[in-house]
């Protein structure tokens, strides 16, 4: 606000110099009129507003210098200058805008650009692309593998009748046509418009108005993106290029989603093809340092030894990475159950103490009893807890305590997971549920670990809408809190 109120006194300020020093110096050198009002036009509009304010200025104390001049020039010197001020405050405001539509576009497409969840993505698109425009409600349709059908694969503000009308017809549609041919097309009135292929679906609907922009890939158009409008309107060309632009970063969020998916696809193969040659490999390991097929000296023993440590590793990596593909690939929708969060948490709980008694730490629970049901997949729960209170007991020295607890929070329920281990160092704690990120004071201590386990913990509470947070200090312990909304987990 202040850097507006600024440059409107620069505009103020400027036109009444140059107003005044045009009037003085017109009869005493001629040619000032012609040249001064193209130099002010050219600054300002080419250079800065400041700087043909600068050039008033400087006129001003020009002006001082010579004489004050004949009056009878002012009017039409002032009108000459006001009008170039006029337009180069045109020019200014559209420069504004200009930027201000960079930054929106830049701010949108970092919003799309952060999610490679396939099923996210398109989500993300329509609903940037109903604020990026203001429209009532957006759309995003994909081209069939057949090149027959738009399929619709996201949309935000329309209703579930109206989404399920069907997949749109390329062939009945010249509207689809032209934009998958690359064209941007915009509906004035959908209700009568011969050419929308649901007219009266739109008419029931309250859509008055559509703009249409293709989803281009290279040389080829994959699918149409549309934003909606509840009433008659002309979008602007303010809309249009917001929404080609992005489009562009749409198709690019699309192809890195689809990557990924691609990728946890192939890590999730490899990983379980390699689970049962490992889990052989280690009962092989175990029958032979118990000596059942012979004995061992002291130095096949250490051999064998450091093989089945490392082997056990790789199996909990290998476990850990089917579990996150697991977590990303597979939709929550399909294991919703009604579960008590208190149950869970009691049996990680209870899995957990003989490890924690024998590393000399004091395991406690404390739920409490009349917490709603939560909807979700437990099993999926059940790994979120184990990986927390697994890592807690982990990082927690002999002599030590870790608590578990679920209660009620406002509109949620609260699980927390706290301990007095070695805890996180600030530095770590924006990289904490990066896959495979180990912090700097487990790196040191040489306790192993995958650096997978709250990358799982994040991607599970992500998928079942739940927040996590995490407070820690080195040196003095750590605590993670969950909160699961209400209804659902």
């Amino acid at each position: 606000m202040s850097e507006q109120r600024t440059e409107r006194w620069l505009w103020i300020g400027g036109t009444a110099a140059a107003w005044a020093a045009t009037t003085a110096l017109t009869p005493t050198l001629p040619y000032v009129t012609a040249v001064y009002c193209p130099l002010v036009a050219l600054g300002s509009l080419c250079v800065s507003p400041v700087y043909g304010a600068a050039l008033g200025v400087a006129s001003l104390a020009a002006s001082i210098a010579l004489t004050r001049g004949d009056p009878a020039h002012a009017l039409p010197v002032a009108l000459g200058v006001v009008g170039v001020w006029v337009a180069a405050y045109v020019a200014a405001r559209r420069r504004r805008d200009e930027q201000e539509d960079f930054e929106r576009i830049l701010s949108l497409v970092r919003h799309i650009s952060s999610r490679l969840d396939p099923a996210e993505v398109p989500t993300a698109i329509v609903r940037t692309a109903r604020e990026a425009t203001g429209a009532k409600a957006s759309s995003l349709r994909l081209l069939a593998a057949d090149g027959k059908t738009l399929e619709l694969r996201a949309a935000e503000g329309l209703s579930r009748t109206y989404m399920d009308k069907g997949p749109v017809d390329v062939r009945r549609t010249p509207i689809d046509r032209k934009v998958l041919q690359g064209e941007i097309v915009t509906i004035h009135d959908a209700a009568t418009d011969p050419r929308v292929q649901y007219p009266h679906e739109a008419h029931e609907e309250g859509i008055a108005s559509v703009l249409c922009v293709p989803l281009k890939r290279k040389d080829d158009v994959i699918g149409v993106l549309r934003v909606y409008s509840a009433r008659p309107r002309q979008f602007s060309g303010r809309d249009v290029r917001m929404l080609v632009a992005l489009s562009d970063h749409a198709v690019i969020a699309l192809r890195q989603a689809e990557l990924h998916r691609a990728t946890l696809t192939f890590m999730r193969k490899v990983t379980h093809e390699l689970r049962a040659p490992l889990a052989a490999i280690g009962s092989y390991l175990k029958v032979l340092l118990e000596g059942i097929a012979g004995s061992l000296t002291q130095q096949q023993t250490d051999m064998l030894r450091r093989a089945d440590r490392r082997t056990t590793l790789l199996l909990e990596e290998v476990n850990d990475l089917l579990s996150l593909s697991r977590a990303r690939l597979d939709k929550p929708s399909e294991a919703n159950v009604e579960f008590r969060l208190p149950a869970v948490v009691d049996g990680v709980v209870s899995l957990m103490k003989p490890k924690a008694e024998a590393g000399g730490v004091a395991l406690g629970v404390e739920c409490a009893a009349d917490l709603p049901p939560l909807v979700g997949s437990p099993e999926d729960i059940e790994e979120l807890v184990s990986n927390l209170v697994s890592n807690a007991v982990k990082y927690t020295p002999s002599g030590g305590s870790v608590m578990a607890s679920a209660k009620l929070n406002g509109q949620g329920v609260l699980l927390r997971v706290s301990d007095t281990g070695i805890g996180i160092p600030a530095d770590d704690l924006p990289r904490l549920f990066n896959e495979f990120h180990r912090c700097t004071n487990v790196r040191q201590s040489g306790i192993e670990g995958t650096g997978l386990g709250m990358a799982i913990v994040k991607t599970i509470a992500d998928r079942h809408h739940a927040e996590v947070r995490v407070e820690s200090e080195e040196g003095k312990g750590t605590t993670i809190e969950v909160r699961f909304p209400l209804g659902r987990a």
